[in-house]
Parts: structure tokens; C-alpha cells; sequence
């Protein structure tokens, strides 16, 4: 899967002053289907993209060794025919598990933390054709805009980070200097 080569961007994504609607082209790396560099850990394995880690944790542990080499397409498809699932706890595990997940990519990564940071405050949005209203928002800008509303947490997460480890460079090098 090639990350960068995505030209079919939708009609409907928009780019404005303060809004990123829909996660396509340069605002491809937003997407759960972007393959991360190493990858997302989750019980122990590492996942090629968000979306590949998020689909497994609906199966059994012994059966998520499947979703380390296939597409986050078809992860998607695999995570909705998992045995033995159940919504009601999965409702109550998702918000978490997707926040750890997107936090681990971007905390990870060091250029796609940049790129997020780069986002500034801009509002993301996860807008898509698919129907996906509570990760994201319809063609009308109806949802929750969850995974957006992760995006706009960690990239806050990552923007302290990256300060903290900017402001403990800068003292290590002066403590070093004086000795």
C-alpha cells in the first residue's frame, strides 16, 4: 500500500482556513488506513496501520495474527464478521482503544507527530460518503466526528510532548556546557 499516491480526492473534502474535512491527499496520514512506520503495538503485536489494530482487537487474541499483513480494507471487512463479538462491549471499549491507538501513532512517528503539530487548530473532520457518523460526519456534516475529536486531543498530546523534549534538549545541553 502506497501511501502518498492517493489522487482521488472527493468532492465533498474540503480545506479551509479552519477546517480539514475528509482525510484525503495531503491530509492522508489522518486516516486509520495510513500505514505507520513501525507500526501500532496492541496485545503484543504490531499492527501496520491504526485501522489493521482496531479491526483485530474484535477477535480472539489467538486469530489477530491475521490482520498483520493484510490491508486496512480488509481488515475492515474481516473485523465485521468477528466471532463471538459483542456490541455492547465493544461500544464501551472502542472510544478508548481508538484514542490509545491513534495516540501511539502519532506519538511514535516522529514525522507524522510533526504533521500533525503542523495541522496547527485547524478543526479536523472526518467527514466521508461511507455513513460512518460516530467516527466521523455524513456528506451534510452530521456525527459525533469522533476520531476527529481524538486527532485534536493527541495532537495536543504531541504538541506538550514535543515541547517537553525540545525543553529538556535545551537544559541537558546547557548542564553539559557548564561542566
Amino acid at each position: 500500500m502506497n501511501n502518498n499516491t492517493n489522487n482521488n480526492i472527493p468532492s465533498y473534502a474540503e480545506f479551509t482556513n479552519n477546517y480539514i474535512r475528509g482525510f484525503f491527499g495531503p491530509f492522508r496520514f489522518l486516516s486509520n488506513m495510513y500505514k505507520v512506520s513501525p507500526g501500532v503495538w496492541l496485545d503484543e503485536l504490531l499492527y501496520p496501520t491504526t485501522e489493521n489494530a482496531y479491526q483485530a482487537a474484535k477477535w480472539p487474541i489467538e486469530k489477530r495474527h491475521q490482520f498483520l499483513t493484510i490491508s486496512p480494507y480488509e481488515a475492515k471487512q474481516l473485523g465485521k464478521i468477528a466471532p463471538g463479538f459483542k456490541a455492547k462491549q465493544w461500544d464501551k471499549k472502542k472510544y478508548p482503544l481508538m484514542f490509545e491507538l491513534v495516540k501511539q501513532k502519532f506519538t511514535n512517528d516522529l514525522q507524522l507527530r510533526e504533521m500533525l503539530i503542523l495541522t496547527e487548530d485547524l478543526i479536523l473532520e472526518e467527514k466521508n460518503a461511507w455513513g460512518d457518523s460516530y467516527w466521523g460526519t455524513d456528506l451534510e456534516g452530521m456525527g459525533e466526528n469522533n476520531l476527529g475529536k481524538i486527532l485534536m486531543l493527541v495532537r495536543s498530546h504531541v504538541r506538550d510532548l514535543t515541547k517537553k523534549e525540545s525543553d529538556f534538549k535545551e537544559n541537558y545541553i546547557k548542564f553539559k556546557n557548564k561542566q
